[in-house]
C-alpha cells in the first residue's frame, strides 16, 4: 500500500525502468506529517478551526488530511502492483493480503489501547485503510476508464444509498447527526460497544465504499502517469480532471453534502480534485523539471508513512502520562508542559499550532534516523 517502485508501464504495456518518482513520496510524507500533526492538537478547545474537523457539513484543512492519503494510497497502489509485474498472481495476492490484515489488526490493536476488549472500537484510519485498498486492487493494473467508472459506479450507490433508503425512524435522505442510515447500520451490525460513540462511526461500513471510490480515483491518476508520457500535455489533461472533479463535487454538494463524517460523493470528489492538482503540480515541479526540492524534508516520513503513523498513535499515551510536577507538585505530562510553555508566549491558538509542529518535528526526526539508516518497513 505504501510502496512505490523505480519503474513505468509503457503505453504498449511493458515496463521501462525509471528513478522514483519524487513526488510521491513528498506527496505522502506531506499527508503524514499533517495527519500527525492534527492528531496532536485533537485534544484541545484552543485548536484553531481550520485544524478541526467540520462538526457536520463543511470542509476544513483538518478533513483533507486523511482523505489526501488515501488518495495517494492509489497512486502508489500502480506502481507498487508494477513493481511485482513478474511474481505469481499467489506470490503477489498473499504478500497483498498479509499486508491488508496486518494492518487492519494494528488498527483494531491501537484502538484497544484506550479501551477494553468487551468495548473495542472496529473501525478506524488503517482498517479503513486496508479494506478501501483491499477493495481496490483487482483493478489495480486496469486502464483508467475502467477505474474511473468503478468509482462512479460506487460514488453513485453511496449516495443513493444515504438519499434512498431509510431505517426505523429515519425517514430516506435524512442527514442529521445520528439520524441517517448510515450510522443506523453501523449501530446495528457493529453495535455502540464498537463504533467511536453510541451515534455510530465516522469511518463505518458504508464509509468503505467511498473510501474505495477515493482510492481507485487516486489508482487512476496513477495508471494515466504510468501509461501517459510525462510531458507538459499529461499534466495539463491531470489538472483538468481534478479541476472537473472539484466542479462535479460542488454541484453534487447541492444535493448531497460535503460531509467527513458520511463520506459522501461530494465530499470524495472534492478531495480527490484537490489531491489530483497538487499531485500534478508537484510531479510537474519535481520529476519532471527537477527543481530544486523544497520539501526534500518530507521524503524520510514518505518513505516509512505508515509505520510512523502508527508508532505517532502509540506514543500520544505516553505523551499525556504525567511525568512531570510543577512547583505546586501538580502532576503534568509532556503535552502540558509543551502546551502550556507555547500558549504563555504565543497566546492559545498559535501555542497549539506550534505544539502541532514540535510533535511532527519528532516524528520526522525519527523517520529521518530510519532513512539514514536505510531502515524502510512497508505495510
Amino acid at each position: 500500500m505504501g510502496e512505490i517502485i523505480n519503474s513505468r508501464v509503457s503505453s504498449t504495456g511493458s515496463t521501462v525502468k525509471k528513478k522514483r518518482v519524487i513526488s510521491l513520496d513528498v506527496f505522502r510524507g506531506l499527508a503524514v506529517a499533517a495527519m500527525i500533526f492534527v492528531n496532536a492538537m485533537a485534544f484541545s478547545e484552543s485548536t484553531p478551526w481550520i485544524f478541526e474537523h467540520a462538526s457536520w457539513n463543511g470542509l476544513t484543512i483538518a478533513d483533507l488530511v486523511f482523505p489526501s492519503f488515501l488518495f495517494i494510497v492509489g497512486v502508489s497502489m500502480a506502481y507498487s502492483f508494477a513493481a511485482r509485474s513478474g511474481a505469481s498472481k499467489r506470490s503477489l495476492w498473499g504478500h497483498f493480503l498479509f499486508r491488508v490484515v496486518a494492518l487492519f489488526l494494528i488498527g483494531v490493536g491501537l484502538n484497544w489501547f484506550t479501551s477494553n476488549f468487551t468495548m473495542i472500537r472496529i473501525p478506524g484510519v488503517l482498517q479503513l485503510i486496508a479494506l478501501s485498498s483491499l477493495c481496490a486492487a483487482p483493478l489495480a493494473k486496469s486502464k483508467p476508464r475502467w477505474i474511473l467508472l468503478a468509482a462512479a459506479i460506487l460514488l453513485l450507490v453511496h449516495g443513493a444509498i444515504l438519499l434512498g433508503v431509510g431505517a426505523p425512524g429515519i425517514p430516506a435522505g435524512t442527514l442529521e447527526p445520528g439520524n441517517n442510515v448510515d450510522d443506523w447500520l453501523d449501530l446495528q451490525i457493529l453495535t455502540p460497544n464498537h463504533t467511536i460513540n453510541a451515534n455510530g462511526d465516522p469511518e463505518g461500513i458504508l464509509s468503505i465504499l467511498t473510501a474505495t471510490a477515493l482510492v481507485l480515483l487516486g489508482l487512476c491518476i496513477g495508471r494515466t502517469l504510468q501509461l501517459l508520457d510525462h510531458n507538459w500535455k499529461t499534466m495539463g489533461i491531470l489538472l483538468v480532471g481534478g479541476i472537473i472533479s472539484i466542479i462535479i463535487g460542488l454541484l453534487v454538494s447541492q444535493v448531497l453534502p460535503i460531509n467527513k463524517q458520511l463520506w459522501t460523493s461530494s465530499f470524495i470528489l472534492v478531495c480527490a480534485g484537490i489531491g489530483t492538482l497538487f499531485l500534478t503540480l508537484m510531479f510537474s515541479y519535481l520529476d519532471i523539471k527537477r527543481w530544486p526540492n523544497a520539501f526534500f524534508w518530507a521524503i524520510p516520513m514518505g518513505l516509512n508513512a505508515l509505520v510512523i503513523y502508527i508508532l505517532s498513535i502509540v506514543f500520544t499515551i505516553p505523551m499525556h502520562m504525567d511525568f512531570f510536577t510543577n512547583m505546586g507538585e501538580i502532576p503534568l505530562s509532556f503535552y502540558d508542559v509543551s502546551t502550556i510553555y507555547f500558549m504563555d508566549i504565543l497566546g492559545p491558538g498559535a501555542g497549539m499550532v506550534a505544539y502541532g509542529l514540535l510533535v511532527v518535528l519528532i516524528w520526522l526526526i525519527v523517520a529521518s534516523i530510519m532513512h539514514w539508516r536505510h531502515i524502510y518497513i512497508k505495510l
